[in-house]
C-alpha cells in the first residue's frame, strides 16, 4: 500500500469528502476511515498512522495507564519523530539487518498470527511496515547519537539515587534491596535515561518553534475503537 505524506495531495483527495476525514456508510452509520491528525511542515500524520503504530506497539503507552489518552500520546510521539527526522543534522544510516531485527522483535512481541491479521486489516505488506520501523529506528538513533554519550553520571548521584529512589522502591515492593555495588550499572543507566529524556524534551520544544505544526486532535476527542482484526 502506497503511503500518502504530502499535505497538498491529501487535501486534494479529501476535498470532495471532508476537510478532516474520509467516511463510509455502514449499518446506517457513518464511521471514520481516516483523518488528518497533524501536519508537520506539510507532512501529514493520519489516524491510520497512529493506529498502525498502536497496533504494532512501536510506542509503548505512558506510565499513567490512561488508555483514553493513548492516541494523543502516540500522535505527540509521531510529531516529535517527524520533527527530528526533518531537522536533525546527524549523519545516520540504518542497515537492513537492523530493520529485520526490529521486525523480528515486533513479531515476537505480538505473535506471528496477530501480525498477519493486522497487516491484512490495514492493507499493509511488509515493505509498508518496514517504512514505519525505519523511521522509528532513525528517530531513536539520532537521539542516541546526539545525547547518550554527552550524559555523564557521578558517584555521588548514584549514591543519592540508591538511597532516595532505589531502596524506597524495593521496600515498597516488599523486596530486600541489593547492595549498591551490584546494581551500579543499572542505576547509572536509569539516571542517564532520565537526564537524556529531559534534554530531548527541551530540544524538541526548541525544534517546534522552528516549524509549522498543525494539530487537529486533542486529549478527550472521541475516536471509535478499532474493529477486530478477524471475525
Amino acid at each position: 500500500m502506497k503511503r500518502i505524506y504530502n499535505f497538498a495531495t491529501w487535501m486534494t483527495v479529501c476535498l470532495c469528502l471532508s476537510a478532516h476525514c474520509l467516511m463510509f456508510a455502514g449499518d446506517g452509520l457513518s464511521d471514520i476511515v481516516d483523518r488528518i491528525m497533524a501536519v508537520v511542515n506539510e507532512e501529514v500524520i493520519t489516524l491510520t498512522d497512529v493506529r498502525i503504530v498502536e497496533a504494532f506497539g512501536l510506542y509503548e503507552s505512558d506510565k499513567s495507564g490512561r488508555m483514553q489518552d493513548i492516541h494523543s500520546y502516540i500522535l505527540n510521539k509521531l510529531i516529535n519523530q517527524k520533527l527530528i527526522l526533518q531537522l536533525a543534522s546527524e549523519n545516520i544510516s540504518i542497515e537492513k539487518q537492523e530493520i529485520d531485527s526490529y521486525l523480528n522483535d515486533v513479531i515476537e512481541k505480538i505473535g506471528q498470527d496477530e501480525m498477519k491479521k493486522i497487516l491484512v486489516f490495514f492493507s499493509l505488506d511488509l515493505d509498508d511496515l518496514k517504512q514505519y520501523l525505519r523511521e522509528n529506528l532513525f528517530f531513536k538513533k539520532i537521539i542516541s547519537v546526539k545525547f547518550n554519550q554527552a550524559v555523564s553520571v557521578s558517584l555521588r548521584e548514584i549514591e543519592s539515587y540508591y538511597h532516595q529512589v532505589y531502596i524506597p522502591s524495593q521496600e515498597e515492593k516488599g523486596l530486600e534491596p541489593k547492595p549498591m555495588v551490584e546494581i551500579l550499572d543499572e542505576i547509572e543507566s536509569a539516571i542517564k535515561q532520565k537526564r537524556m529524556n529531559e534534554q530531548v524534551e527541551e530540544w524538541i520544544l526548541n525544534l517546534r518553534k522552528k516549524v509549522n505544526v498543525q494539530v487537529n486532535f486533542k486529549v478527550g476527542d472521541k475516536i471509535s475503537p478499532l474493529h477486530q482484526y478477524s471475525e
